[in-house]
């Protein structure tokens, strides 16, 4: 196995130890909130590789009859859809002797395990924000490329907030969105494989012996060997909108119209979340929330103190005081950033 200059260094172990010789408490001055994962619902798929569902394209007709008459015979329509996981992995290489010094060898894969684990977090949500199989057949297909289109498909879904916000049309890639997703094993939720898992897993594939470096290269050599410490992350991860009704996008906020907007501009933030509101199946047929990131949130929250909008208050979800909008937790996810490109 090469091993790489991205594996922990003497000068990483000096760097996570406390003077006392014990590794440091580190602060993860990198990590992010992203709750949207522990509020989605998880489901095993059906596939090897993913789910199938079936949806209902038509009702059968029906209709009025007279005595001695009758009527034509009907059916329903269907079709299927099929949804893939994709196979988000990472490997940690910890050089057994490094990770020894001072005692503290599983204190010290225990601090490169945390790193892991927020890194695998953070990608697999921007991928479900994001990601799409067009651009990247490896990943999984998430909820932006899947509204992204004013006409056909899932534009009955979707909330121009320029034209609620009374601001000038949109423009440049500084774009912002804010997401009402109603979680539920039959509106829109996450899978993974048929048989394997669900969520983050690691494997401690335990003492290694595995290629060094060569000296100032970075590069690897077959004739220099060396034990390490190697665990395995892997997560089978995939989106699916079974019932599209279930989730509505407000888009085309851009940022910095935003940052100089009036009040009463800001204002139309919630008129647009009252058109989105309206546009959802049954916010209480699963698990509701609105998504959106730091900027929108303090918006609203700044909203809210003041009583700008009746439809925002301040309440509590999972014992934390939270903005929320018409009682539906909104919650911050540090992956939906203001660099979206406009919906035209």
């Amino acid at each position: 196995m090469p091993i790489n200059v991205s594996d922990p260094t003497l000068l990483d172990m000096v760097k996570r130890t406390d003077p006392n010789g014990s590794i440091a408490m580190i602060v993860e001055a990198l990590s992010k909130r992203n709750p949207l994962i522990q509020d989605a619902v998880a489901k095993e798929g059906n596939l090897p590789t993913g789910h199938r569902f079936t949806t209902r394209n038509t009702l059968p007709a029906v209709g009025w009859r007279r005595f001695n008459d009758g009527i034509a015979p009907s059916k329903s329509t269907t079709e299927q859809f099929d949804e893939t996981c994709g196979m988000l992995e990472g490997f940690s290489y910890v050089d057994c002797g490094l990770a020894k010094l001072n005692g503290n060898e599983a204190a010290f894969r225990a601090s490169e395990d945390k790193a892991f684990m927020q890194a695998l977090n953070q990608e697999a949500t921007r991928a479900i924000m994001y990601s799409s199989v067009k651009t990247a057949a490896e990943e999984i297909h998430g909820f932006t490329p899947r509204f992204d289109l004013t006409t056909g498909g899932t534009s009955a879904q979707m909330v121009n907030s320029v034209a609620y916000t009374g601001l000038a049309a949109a423009s440049g890639n500084d774009q912002m969105s804010i997401w009402f997703v109603t979680w539920s094993e039959d509106g829109a939720y996450l899978i993974y494989p048929k048989g394997m898992n669900g969520g983050l897993q690691s494997e401690d594939l335990g003492k290694q012996i595995v290629d060094g470096a060569s000296a100032g290269t970075g590069g690897t050599t077959g004739g220099r060997k060396y034990t390490a410490w190697v665990s395995h992350w892997m997560w089978n991860l995939g989106l699916c909108i079974q019932d599209q009704r279930q989730v509505v996008r407000v888009y085309n906020l851009d940022a910095l119209a935003l940052s100089t907007a009036s009040a009463n501009q800001i204002g139309g933030i919630v008129d647009a979340m009252i058109a989105a509101y309206y546009k959802l199946y049954d916010p209480n047929a699963g698990r509701t929330f609105v998504y959106c990131n730091r900027t929108i949130g303090e918006y609203l929250h700044r909203a809210a103190i003041t009583k700008a909008s009746g439809a925002l208050s301040i309440g509590e979800y999972a014992g934390r005081p939270v903005t929320t909008f018409l009682g539906y937790p909104i919650r911050m996810v540090d992956a939906l950033t203001a660099a979206e490109t406009i919906v035209a």
